[in-house]
């Protein structure tokens, strides 16, 4: 009766979480297209160099020859997909923009930075700016704006200069009507370029979202290098004299200063937000004045009545994406447990009943050396993640750029060292203890769920690979039919090609190794006799996170009292998603382990989803694959 109640149970959970990726592919669909009324499609551009560019475009249906529409292209910041400018893309669109947003070179599904020229590198938005104005017949060629963050806005001002260059030069007209940088410095002078006399201001409408928290950008000498203060600083009152000489500082917040240039009329404007820069991406207020700022220099599209910037709908998508992903994530074990009930084959791993906990806590002594052990290992990731991350393998460079023919991301190698390296130094720990005091005390190494024989543990590994196999059909199932895919501001499950196969080959050991360790120790180090499985789990999801929660809480109390960061930035910022996925992590090995008695198939599932999910959204250095 028992057995046929845990089987009903998984069966409820299994047809629940398919509830939930339904609605959530479903939802964000609907939210994205705008009730339907605009058309989400992907394209991939080859581009001179054989070079591969993947996009979308977000196309209202009243587009046409005769009601062509300004035209939006958008960016993504450095680690990043093209899908991280969601906010942009669906806010525009509904409102009468056709938008495109692309994978930078180096980054989601477009070619790898090895095979990219140094000169090359930021030209992806050029490309397409190139191909919409030439191919696309819907849009206005007359009003075609830009929008990046980051990195996207560094493409944004090279693209821009670009065109400038090549109009000065008598090479071609400028066909950009107005640029928006989010989260990066922009030229805050006169453009300079070889051959050209004089200083060349820019023929366009230019605005700049800064972030009062930027972790990066906005920091200028004469108010202090702090970006709260940046619009008080000389650089941005000389950004918005480009276009206003008689503007006096400081800068006004939102204001748009106009002049002229060229014999035509031109804005300049500065919105602060109180934001930090990865926020800045994922903020009701870049949403609004990024609305703002096109309405104002694109114009209300044909066809279309103004919408209020401050009325949004992105964050309802945002809903949606997660939906899918925690619906994903729901998915994983009621799958597995279906098929160990359902295929005779993998019936084995079941475990015929309950490894027991370790014995109860009983002395004041033993109940020290348990959370004594306890606490060392939780602060072991956030010990160890600056000295790996940013000085070993990072070698102290601005952003993860350490890559070797195999191993072609910069950031998942820091990541993947530092996981392997946490988790050996906390093998050690736990053993330590084992060996010290727990073996004397009756603690028995078959509680750990580490015994396996050779047919189980290969019998694990396949049911993992069908479990990640059936979670990424889904996603793949999703991204064919509505374009949309699962995600959650930072945390992203996305589409991979043949070149993300290889990688996951070339990372799954090192965090296959880290949740295995870690599940050793949630499983069999964190179980006592009398103790409740709830705080267990709750015990084992705080000491997972403890760490670097820790780091990062250091990083930002100082960095808002002070202005000084303690830490490195980027790779403080790569941590965050670790607070999510790694206590996701803990609770969903700790349902393999109690069904299998073992801390492999579920340490496996997780490795391979997790990795994927990690390598899909950083940046790519060096390829195996053209």
């Amino acid at each position: 009766m028992a057995e046929f109640k845990k089987k009903t149970c998984s069966r409820v959970w299994l047809i629940i979480s398919l509830a939930m990726i339904v609605a959530g592919m479903l939802g964000a669909f609907f939210v994205q297209t705008a009730g339907n009324t605009v058309t989400v499609r992907r394209f991939k551009l080859i581009v001179s160099g054989g070079y591969e560019i993947n996009a979308q475009i977000y196309i209202p249906k009243d587009a046409s020859v005769k009601n062509k529409l300004p035209l939006v292209v958008a960016q993504h910041g450095s680690q990043h997909n093209l899908e991280m400018q969601d906010m942009n893309m669906v806010e525009l669109a509904r409102r009468g923009f056709i938008v495109i947003s692309s994978d930078a070179y180096g980054h989601g599904s477009s070619t790898a930075r090895s095979g990219i020229s140094p000169s090359e590198n930021f030209n992806n938005m050029i490309e397409i700016i190139e191909y919409a104005s030439s191919s696309l017949k819907i849009v206005d060629t007359e009003k075609i704006g830009i929008v990046g963050h980051s990195m996207g806005a560094a493409i944004v001002t090279t693209t821009l200069s670009y065109y400038v260059e090549q109009e000065v030069r008598g090479l071609g007209r400028n066909k950009i009507a107005a640029a928006l940088e989010v989260g990066y410095d922009p030229s805050y002078v006169p453009y300079t370029f070889k051959g050209i006399e004089a200083p060349v201001i820019a023929p366009v409408n230019w605005g700049v979202i800064a972030g009062k928290y930027d972790e990066f950008f906005f920091r200028q000498k004469d108010v202090g290098n702090d970006p709260a203060k940046i619009l008080q600083s000389k650089a941005a009152l000389q950004f918005v004299q480009q276009v206003d000489p008689s503007a006096k500082g400081p800068v006004e917040n939102g204001k748009y200063y106009s002049g002229k240039v060229n014999g035509k009329d031109y804005v300049r404007v500065f919105f602060q937000i109180p934001k930090t820069h990865p926020q800045e991406i994922w903020s009701a207020d870049s949403a609004k004045y990024a609305v703002d700022f096109f309405y104002n220099t694109l114009g209300v599209p044909s066809g279309h009545a103004k919408i209020d910037p401050s009325s949004q709908i992105w964050q309802l998508k945002q809903f949606f994406n997660c939906l899918g992903l925690a619906g994903i994530l729901l998915f994983l074990f009621p799958f597995a447990a279906w098929i160990m009930d359902s295929v005779p084959f993998f019936g084995e791993l079941r475990a015929a009943k309950p490894l027991p906990p370790a014995p109860a806590i009983s002395t004041a002594k033993w109940k020290f050396v348990y959370w004594l052990t306890w606490l060392i290992n939780a602060a072991i990731p956030g010990i160890l993640a600056m000295p790996v991350m940013h000085f070993w393998i990072g070698r102290q460079s601005f952003s993860p750029a350490t890559v070797t023919k195999w191993f072609g991301e910069g950031t998942t190698n820091e990541i993947a060292v530092w996981a392997a390296a946490s988790s050996l130094c906390i093998l050690l720990v736990f053993l330590l203890s084992y060996l010290l005091y727990g073996r004397r005390n009756g603690v028995k190494t078959e509680s750990w769920g580490v015994r396996i024989s050779p047919r189980a543990f290969w019998k694990s590994l396949l049911l993992a690979v069908i479990t990640f196999g059936a979670a990424y059909l889904i996603l793949f199932t999703a991204d064919f039919f509505f374009t949309v895919d699962f995600r959650f501001w930072l945390i992203a499950m996305r589409v991979f090609n043949a070149q993300k196969v290889l990688f996951l080959i070339a990372y799954i050991p090192a965090f296959a190794l880290f949740y295995l360790v870690n599940s050793m120790l949630v499983n069999g180090g964190n179980r006592a006799e009398g103790m409740p499985d709830w705080f267990v789990t709750l015990i084992s999801c705080i000491a997972n996170i403890a760490g670097i929660a820790v780091v990062i809480g250091i990083q930002y109390v100082t960095y808002f009292r002070t202005g000084v960061f303690v830490f490195n930035a980027m790779r403080t910022i790569n941590l965050f998603p670790f607070i999510v996925q790694v206590p996701v992590a803990t609770i969903i090995t700790r349902k393999y382990f109690k069904a299998t008695g073992s801390i492999y198939a579920g340490s496996f599932t997780v490795a391979l989803l997790y990795t994927m999910m990690l390598i899909t959204q950083v940046a790519v250095n060096t390829s195996l694959l053209p």
